[in-house]
């Protein structure tokens, strides 16, 4: 038996290597999906590790060396720490820092520290702006900020001593003799984004300016401690796929390093947990998108082997006459199928790159097991009739597809129902799927008798070929079964196409509403007023550049440019401001002459804002006393400073209030607290304070801000008119400038304020989550001129990155397969086209040849026949498809989807089909015409 099956695979080679491409075309749309999936894993890791925050990414280890007892600095953190960061694919960047204070000062406020810095390899990383960079010992280089402040310059000297702390005194010491230093050169970070800065860097103001130096100068200094770090950043392809394993173990172990001598500070366990996340996400998808496509696959295999086996329904029927046993003659049947299918199934899984993919065994195995089973069964049955029918190439019909029709139907409906009611996962997730099958079988079951209609109809209008072929396609059964996975086919890639573009289009919207601008700058600044000098100084017309400062419930911003409709700049900064109170000098003095005071310890403090962008300072007077008297108090402010508030620190209940006259202020335009009075008087100011609990108690401010601060809003305000910006403890008097139903990043529910304004009218004056929003236009230079400003930019977002971004998380790209799925959905529907045509007889039109039919109306009836089938297929999928997205759309993508990718997606699918259709049959009616 065995060398005739093998006999027969030589005779019809043709036959053979048709059921051998289909059994290749399953496996490769089984093994798609871990290809797909294993390909996903590495997009997952790649965006998950671009848009992480340099906390997630790095790893710090820090710690406070103290020096020994000769003067010297340990070397045992360095040597330890070092030792620490042994993560797969980590490279580290040694860095070292103390307090120092001006050699001239040997008692020092915190406003006088500087910090010298070591940082390893730093010339590599930053950009000259004048002079050098670091050559030999004594050499000092600034950033643009510090060099500002101190105003400094290549080849300035300075004298700079270790500094520590006295409690006792709440005042900075020295610790050691004067260093000297030479200013070589002032420079920029070249990239601030740029891993090697780690979380700071040396370049930025926190703590105070920066005298960044190399390791010899540095030994020269004497101080009580140092603060090292090591900042680990991953080279590329550190964290990867192969890598995650051994990333997981070492932070798991590292856990236990820390000690009291150094701290390890990581968040790469939350990024690794979020990978895994998203990974999840795809493997609880993609089965349920590839499982449709095997199904199919193994159809069109059923309808192959059917109507190989069939065309040899006479040979059968000889065979069994002659008493052949009923296991050979099964043998004979499925033999010339089944060696093609295994053949193929080992193309086709060499073919995709399965055999290095994991999980790709057990896809093929399922494949190639259900693909056995189908052509077996399809063999089987069609060997297994009557022998009279075989002689007569007579198919077994069936009578079940009503059942089957029920059946399907109401599974689909079970299951869309619980989909609609907000289930998720599980055999829910096969909804749309059951809802395709569902109408693709009522489609096969009503096209035989339409298309008798139609035939007929032709008929009777004198059509004749389309006639024959709608008669065709009505009499033949292989025919509904062929039009059953072109409807499944063309329907799944239009509901992918769907899927696809509202997933996109809804990302889109999400990346612009989150984000707010085409590019947002992620930066640090000193204080809010370093932030607006920076930003007008970069775009003085407001033309391209934003700075955005968030707080609860809102956004403080410049210039809105972009995204918050026309005429919200004037609205939110209706007219100019009053010039600021000024004093300068290294101190202030404040002449008070107290007629009324109840209380031995009222006490009052005045904070200051420098003109040059550092942060508020406040200072203190200490006691107020009976009678007239100069209070003064050391303040930084040789460059200019704003005069912010006066305080007094009075009792928290009710009581008599403070009186007394401020002689000769800076300003005689002060608002008073509530329920106290400030009176000009010539050049002096008469006030009086009254005590309370609330925290606006005792508070004078300037009056050069606004009275009231104007806001666009997407709803009301609280009912009292207060709004809470920077300072916390102090609600400002709003008012509604313009409501509008949306505002970006903020969605519809939040409000804008001016940045000026509410920074006038605020104490303090840190930027904490500061932003500068850019204009899709705007150009480079904007960028460099605020980081030449001062303020470090930390990370550049843009809307094509935060779409990439969700593009490329989990859920987004296993929809996305569904496309794939889709496409290797049409493919299969074209190879059934193809093994369709493997069937067929013209005996009959060889017959209506003989009673006078032309031969071009012969020929011209089985593609006739084939494109009407394709018709019908799509015709059947518009509702096929609609009625899947209303049953299984998944939640998120709710509403009806744009019309036109889908559209143009079965159009597409449409004319290959059809071109498809065309050519395989009429070279099959060509030779059959000729037989």
């Amino acid at each position: 038996m065995t060398a005739l099956v093998l006999g027969m695979l030589r005779s019809r080679p043709g036959r053979a290597l048709t059921v051998a491409l289909l059994t290749a075309l399953a496996t490769v749309a089984a093994v798609a999906a871990p290809v797909y999936v294993e390909r996903t894993d590495r997009r997952i890791v790649d965006a998950a590790v671009a848009q992480a925050s340099v906390r997630e990414r790095d790893i710090l280890v820090s710690g406070t060396v103290e020096s020994g007892n000769d003067g010297t600095m340990p070397n045992t953190f360095e040597r330890l720490g070092s030792g620490w960061l042994d993560a797969p694919g980590y490279a580290s960047v040694f860095s070292s820092q103390f307090a120092a204070q001006p050699a001239e000062v040997p008692v020092a406020d915190p406003e006088q520290l500087s910090r010298v810095v070591y940082r390893e390899g730093l010339c590599e990383h930053v950009v000259v702006i004048a002079g050098r960079c670091l050559m030999g010992t004594g050499d000092a280089v600034l950033g643009v900020r510090a060099a500002d402040r101190l105003h400094l310059r290549p080849g300035d000297a300075v004298a700079l001593t270790g500094s520590m702390f006295d409690s006792t005194q709440n005042r900075y010491l020295a610790a050691g003799p004067a260093t000297p230093l030479t200013v070589v050169g002032i420079v920029r970070a070249a990239d601030g984004t740029d891993p090697y800065w780690g979380g700071g860097g040396a370049l930025t103001d926190a703590g105070g300016p920066a005298f960044a130096v190399d390791r010899r100068t540095l030994a020269t200094f004497a101080r009580p401690a140092d603060l090292q770090t090591f900042d680990a950043y991953p080279t590329p392809g550190a964290i990867s796929v192969p890598h995650l394993g051994e990333l997981r173990e070492w932070v798991e172990a590292s856990q236990r390093r820390a000690n009291s001598g150094a701290r390890l500070t990581t968040d790469l366990g939350g990024l690794l947990d979020r990978i895994d996340e998203r990974r999840a996400e795809v493997r609880r998808t993609v089965p349920f998108a590839v499982a449709p496509v095997l199904v199919l696959a193994w159809a069109v295999i059923i309808l192959a082997v059917a109507a190989a086996t069939r065309a040899r329904r006479f040979e059968h029927g000889v065979i069994a006459l002659r008493g052949v046993s009923r296991p050979g003659r099964w043998w004979l049947a499925t033999g010339e199928t089944l060696v093609p299918m295994l053949l193929g199934a080992l193309a086709g899984f060499t073919a995709i790159g399965g055999w290095g993919t994991p999980g790709a065994l057990l896809y093929a195995a399922v494949a190639v097991l259900g693909a056995l089973l189908a052509g077996l069964a399809a063999g089987i049955r069609t060997v297994s009739g009557p022998v009279t029918a075989l002689l007569r190439r007579i198919d077994v019909r069936s009578g079940r597809w009503g059942a089957r029709l029920a059946a399907f139907a109401a599974v689909a409906a079970a299951v869309a129902t619980v989909q609609v009611r907000g289930s998720s996962g599980g055999v829910a997730a096969l909804a749309p799927a059951l809802v395709l099958l569902a109408a693709a079988l009522l489609a096969a079951v009503a096209a035989p008798a339409l298309a008798a209609v139609l035939g007929r109809a032709a008929l009777r209008r004198g059509r004749l070929t389309g006639a024959l072929a709608g008669l065709w396609l009505a009499r033949r059964p292989s025919s509904a079964r062929l039009l059953a996975v072109l409807v499944v086919a063309l329907s799944s890639l239009a509901f992918a196409a769907a899927a696809t573009t509202t997933a996109e289009r809804r990302r889109a919207e999400q990346a612009e509403r989150e984000l707010g601008a085409a590019t947002v700058l992620s930066v640090g600044a000193p204080s809010r007023r370093a932030l607006l000098d920076a930003v007008r100084a970069a775009d003085p017309d407001g033309r391209y550049a934003m700075a955005v400062v968030p707080f609860p419930g809102g956004l403080a911003v410049t210039s809105p440019f972009v995204g918050f409709g026309p005429g919200h700049a004037a609205r939110l900064h209706p007219s100019g401001l009053r010039e600021r109170t000024v004093v300068r000098g290294t101190s202030l003095s404040l002449d008070l002459d107290v007629t009324r005071l109840d209380r031995t310890d009222d006490a009052f403090s005045a904070v200051l804002a420098p003109l040059d962008g550092r942060p508020n300072a406040t200072v203190e007077f200490g006691a107020v006393l009976p009678g007239r008297h100069t209070y003064t108090a050391p303040a930084a402010c040789a460059g200019g400073c704003v005069l912010l508030q006066v305080a007094f620190r009075l009792a928290p209940y009710a009581g008599p209030a403070l009186e007394l006259t401020w002689h000769d202020p800076p300003s005689t335009a002060w608002r008073p607290p509530p329920g106290g009075t400030a009176t000009a008087q010539g050049g002096d100011l008469l006030l009086r304070v009254p005590p309370g609990p609330g925290p606006a108690t005792g508070v004078l401010r300037p009056d050069d801000g606004p009275a009231t601060l104007p806001v666009v809003s997407t709803g009301p305000l609280p009912p009292d008119g207060g709004l809470t910006v920077f300072d916390r403890q102090r609600p400002l008097t709003a008012e509604v400038a313009a409501t509008v139903p949306r505002l970006p990043r903020l969605g519809t529910s939040g409000l804008l304020v001016d940045l000026e304004y509410a920074d006038r009218l605020s104490v303090d004056s840190t930027a904490t989550g500061a932003e500068v929003w850019l204009a899709a236009d705007a150009p480079a230079s904007v960028t460099d001129a605020i980081a030449a400003a001062g303020v470090t930019v930390d990370e550049r977002r843009t809307i094509a990155g935060a779409r990439a971004a969700l593009a490329g998380e989990g859920a987004a790209l296993g929809l996305r397969f569904y496309l794939v799925a889709g496409v290797l959905a049409v493919v299969l529907a074209a190879a059934a086209l193809l093994s369709g045509a493997v069937e067929g007889s013209s005996g009959d039109l060889r017959a209506l040849r003989a009673q006078g039919l032309s031969g071009r109306r012969a020929r011209a009836v089985e593609p006739l026949a084939g494109v009407l089938l394709v018709v019908f297929a799509g015709l059947a999928a518009v509702p096929a498809t609609a009625a899947a997205w209303a049953a299984g759309a998944p939640p998120q993508l709710r509403g009806w989807p744009p019309l036109g990718p889908p559209a143009s997606a079965l159009a597409a699918a449409l004319a290959v089909l059809a071109v498809v259709a065309v050519l395989t049959t009429t070279g099959q009616a060509r030779r059959r015409m000729k037989a």
